[in-house]
């Protein structure tokens, strides 16, 4: 049987650059969101964010983890 590993940094950089616009976006509505409310899920929202935008930033910088272009 073969073993898959989940891989959480994108393959390529488009991908991550997309992950990174995606983060930016969610954490500024999250952040709207909070000066005007306190509520959880724009809370668990921003986090979110964050973690997407830091994946996006490993995916651009650690270039081993992307595959090669073809």
């Amino acid at each position: 049987m073969s073993s898959r590993t989940w891989q959480m940094i994108p393959s390529s950089r488009g991908m991550s650059a997309l992950y990174l616009v995606a983060g930016i976006i969610l954490a500024i509505s999250a952040a709207s969101q909070l000066m005007n409310e306190m509520a959880v899920l724009p809370l668990l929202s921003g986090l979110a964010a964050v973690g997407l935008v830091i994946t996006a930033i490993a995916g651009l910088v650690r270039h081993g983890s992307r595959t090669p272009a073809r």
